[in-house]
């Protein structure tokens, strides 16, 4: 299920700045976004996958938290 999540959260980052606007809404460095998302290397815990979820739940609702 984290891969079908990390997926569809790529897709929403495909606009200029969406990473950088994420990472200010999770409190997360960019680079720890980077790593969940596009180089595997790092693991959210359970908050964070939460957190991961609600926001594309967010935007696809046409409601971007991260604004």
């Amino acid at each position: 299920m984290l891969n079908s999540l990390v997926e569809n959260i790529r897709t929403e980052l495909a606009q200029r700045g969406t990473q950088a606007r994420l990472a200010r809404y999770m409190g997360l460095p960019r680079q720890h976004i980077h790593d969940f998302l596009k180089s595997n290397s790092r693991m959210p815990d359970a908050e964070t996958t939460l957190r991961l979820f609600h926001w594309l739940l967010e935007r696809r609702a046409s409601r971007d938290p991260s604004i």
